[in-house]
């Protein structure tokens, strides 16, 4: 039964629906489903091997997909893994798995309309497209830079930008098959690693500019896709300074009628709900401790903010920029998504 649904497109971890709301439990090793409406837990499945992280789906919301990264975190990943988990939505269990050979400790993944998958393999800095159909890595490319750890494409999927955490956001020509020069976001004196790369990034729903966290300041770069240059910084307001020797993860996401912007920021516990026609246009709300995931009702009014450290959901009213609510959400979830 999967591998002819796997000839559909694909889309990103960016998706929003109403049949349910999935999450990626990386402390608990667990793909846990909840109620849409209630958020009520409804089922948990154990990975199969340590340990889930991130997500992508099928555009037609059949199909999930999450990596089994390893037991550690970036830069302490001491058994790392090399497979992908495949997660069939309708019974909301497990569906196989992507052996990925050598290319240890896969990370961000995007989907993509031809029915396959980029994905970012850390631990060997590179950037695998992936036939989920066949279960096999069709090419490897190096990645320049080192860190590599989310990855994204343009609306037309013309190009794929990823973020590196100890150097600049690399930039792949889809057609041309090759990377082109990188996008700086280091700073003058601060050494690589320490605080001179980058973290989350998205682009515009557009697909005229990429949003990138900055991993010195939280400074927002805004770049253009054209040209692929910096045109502006907007800093994120009441913004602490924060360890260069801890993590320091923050995300970024439009909501689905592309209204707001939403940021959460690990280290800070806060999220930033912010204008997207006038970025400095921010209000920071207060959540939980180690927020990590965002995910946006269909609707567009709702955002939910998974706090890693806290086992907690968090509602956000995007109009009134107010906590709604909280919910019990498992014992540590890196991304959720309503599909």
């Amino acid at each position: 039964m999967l591998a002819p649904a796997l000839n559909a497109q694909y889309a990103g971890s960016n998706v929003t629906g109403d049949r349910g709301l999935i999450a990626i439990d990386k402390v608990g090793n667990q793909v846990r489903f909840y109620d849409p409406r209630t958020l009520k837990e409804v089922k948990a499945f154990a990975g199969p091997e340590p340990t889930v992280h991130e997500l992508t789906f099928s555009s037609d919301r059949r199909f999930a997909f999450a990596p089994l990264y390893g037991d550690g975190i970036y830069g302490s990943n001491k058994e790392p893994n090399n497979k992908i988990l495949i997660i069939d939505l309708d019974r909301q269990e497990a569906g196989g798995l992507i052996d990925l050979g050598d290319c240890l400790a896969p990370h961000g993944m995007v989907g993509t309309r031809d029915g396959k998958l980029w994905v970012v393999s850390d631990l060997v800095n590179k950037l695998l497209l992936v036939d989920p159909a066949a279960k096999k890595i069709e090419t490897a490319y190096a990645i320049p830079g080192k860190g590599s750890h989310f990855v994204v494409s343009l609306p037309d999927e013309s190009k794929l930008y990823v973020s590196n955490k100890e150097a600049d956001v690399a930039v792949f020509d889809v057609a041309r098959r090759s990377f082109l020069p990188s996008i700086p976001v280091g700073r003058p004196g601060v050494a690589a690693g320490n605080g001179s790369g980058s973290e989350g990034l998205t682009p515009t729903p557009d697909g005229k500019r990429l949003l990138v966290a900055d991993n010195d300041l939280s400074d927002i770069r805004v770049i253009d896709t054209a040209t692929d240059r910096e045109i502006d910084r907007v800093p994120l307001v009441m913004h602490p300074k924060t360890n260069v020797k801890r993590s320091r993860l923050m995300k970024l996401m439009f909501a689905p009628d592309a209204s707001v912007l939403v940021a959460v920021s690990y280290a800070s516990g806060l999220a930033w709900v912010i204008d997207a026609s006038d970025y400095r246009r921010q209000t920071a709300i207060a959540v939980a401790k180690g927020p990590f995931g965002i995910a946006f009702t269909p609707d567009s009014r709702t955002a939910l903010i998974a706090s890693h450290d806290s086992g907690l959901l968090t509602a956000i009213d995007v109009q009134t920029k107010t906590v709604t609510a909280a919910y019990d959400g498992g014992n540590g979830i890196e991304c959720l998504a309503y599909y």
